[in-house]
């Protein structure tokens, strides 16, 4: 007797699919480059006086409020960061690139008159600047300090957090040796002022320059 086959089962017409897997929002450090941008971008009341001279490209950010005073000049590519409180930068000082201001703390980082910031300079924190100080290239100056007139910080000089500097004072790099330099402040003065004229001629020929006595 002849066996029947058995008849094959109809394949079934449903695709199996795989369960949906859920993705976890990724969870990571923040990067520098984000942070950056992000401050970059968070909202920054800046009062320019009508007659300094600040030109477009600077990184002038920070929630604490910045005012830069009448006559100063202030090249590309240097930030001044109000980064918690305010930054108040006086009259016919000359801030040049990669010049660096942040104020880290909640009371205010004031600057007064006639200050030359030379390549590279850093300023930090809550300090206190008097008038026709110089801070040549790369010299920095710590939080909660206080600079008399007419000091000079040379090439690489770095005063720590909480020095207290009297006036006319010459802080040479590492080591940092110190000696009184009878004049200074007059002569700070004068090369501060004729620097200043020659920036308010070259900087406009160059560069767009932030106008407007506010903007954000």
């Amino acid at each position: 007797m002849a066996s029947v086959a058995a008849a094959p089962k109809p394949r079934s017409t449903t695709s199996k699919t795989s369960p949906t897997r859920k993705h976890s929002p990724r969870v990571g450090v923040e990067g520098k480059e984000g942070r950056e941008g992000r401050e970059r971008h968070a909202p920054v009341q800046c009062d320019v006086h009508k007659e300094a001279v600040v030109c477009h490209e600077a990184k002038i950010m920070g929630v604490g409020g910045i005012k830069i005073g009448q006559g100063t000049a202030v090249h590309p590519a240097c930030t001044i960061n109000a980064k918690v409180g305010p930054i108040v930068i006086g009259r016919f000082n000359i801030i040049e690139e990669q010049v660096e201001i942040t104020n880290t703390s909640e009371e205010p980082l004031v600057i007064g008159d006639y200050n030359i910031f030379e390549v590279g300079a850093k300023i930090v924190g809550n300090s206190t600047i008097g008038d026709a100080n110089l801070f040549e290239c790369r010299s920095q100056l710590g939080p909660n300090a206080k600079v008399g007139d007419g000091c000079t910080f040379s090439v690489g000089a770095m005063v720590p957090p909480g020095e207290q500097l009297p006036d006319e004072i010459v802080v040479v790099g590492p080591p940092g040796l110190r000696h009184v330099e009878i004049g200074a402040k007059d002569a700070h003065i004068q090369a501060a002022s004729k620097h200043i004229e020659v920036l308010k001629e070259t900087l406009p020929r160059c560069h767009h320059l932030r106008r407007g006595a506010k903007s954000s």
